[in-house]
């Protein structure tokens, strides 16, 4: 496997003045090669970072992550379990990530990544700091219904509530199967995050979490981070923040306005306990 390293030339990680922590990107789903976007993400950024990114087994630089373009290597080792076991692996291997103190480290998870960041911090002594974006708190089958029954293409149509339903039935039926798809993905992969239930994660964080959506969000219906900021209102001695973009995307996008950038920007502030963050 491949890692990338983002990272400010002349200081040393972590000790130039006003650093933030050092930064483990999990990326979302797809077989696209991600590593190369992360100069992207964290242009606006306003502090010295040290940011991390282990890519996924088997992408292949000419890979798209659309459909028909993984290999089958990839869509082998393409699941929730295989993610969260390299992530851990990848902080305790890495020279640079093994020897952190406690509470050192931010996972910063996308979209997949952000169900398999939650797992890797609630077990990990590393981690001091949490955050997501475009995830919740659902189940993923249970955010596909949520879509049929609010009309959302392509889950009420050309599917819908029944269809999707019966889909699931066969997918946990057959759960190892590379042959059978749902949606681009094999049943193999599905099987291993449709069921997946984040909150029983959340609920063992110690440690400061933020999570950021768009309002018309595609891939994971806003209900399921409101859901998740209603858990949180119930926890009130753990540290989180929701933050709900109005009108904007998956991607946390606009029309021109990419609020990615405003995101990560923002835990600049965060990381220092600062109310103004994300403001």
């Amino acid at each position: 496997m491949r890692y990338f390293r983002l990272y400010d030339t002349g200081a040393k990680a972590g000790k130039a003045k006003g650093a933030s922590p050092v930064i483990v990107v999990v990326s979302g789903s797809g077989c696209a090669e991600f590593g190369s976007r992360l100069p992207y993400f964290f242009e606006k950024f306003p502090a010295p970072l040290d940011v991390y990114h282990l890519e996924k087994p088997h992408v292949g630089k000419a890979a798209t992550g659309q459909p028909g373009t993984c290999s089958r290597e990839y869509e082998r080792a393409d699941n929730l379990q295989r993610r969260v076991r390299d992530t851990r692996e990848f902080l305790e291997a890495h020279p640079a990530l093994a020897g952190l103190a406690p509470r050192t480290l931010a996972l910063v998870g996308f979209s997949e990544g952000g169900h398999v960041a939650p797992i890797v911090a609630a077990d990990s002594p590393k981690v001091g700091w949490l955050a997501l974006g475009g995830i919740g708190g659902m189940r993923q089958a249970d955010g596909f219904l949520v879509f049929a029954d609010r009309g959302v293409a392509p889950y009420a149509n050309p599917s819908s509530r029944a269809l999707l339903e019966k889909q699931f039935a066969e997918i946990a039926a057959d759960p190892g199967s590379l042959d059978k798809s749902f949606f681009g993905h094999p049943y193999a992969y599905w099987s291993s995050h449709l069921f997946h239930d984040p909150l029983p994660y959340f609920a063992k964080l110690d440690v400061p979490v933020v999570v950021a959506m768009g309002e018309k969000d595609e891939s994971e219906p806003i209900e399921s981070g409101r859901l998740l900021k209603a858990f949180f209102a119930r926890h009130p001695d753990k540290r989180f923040k929701f933050i709900e973009y109005e009108g904007a995307s998956h991607g946390l996008q606009r029309g021109d306005k990419r609020h990615v950038h405003d995101f990560i920007a923002g835990l600049a502030k965060w990381f220092r306990n600062d109310p103004a963050a994300f403001d």
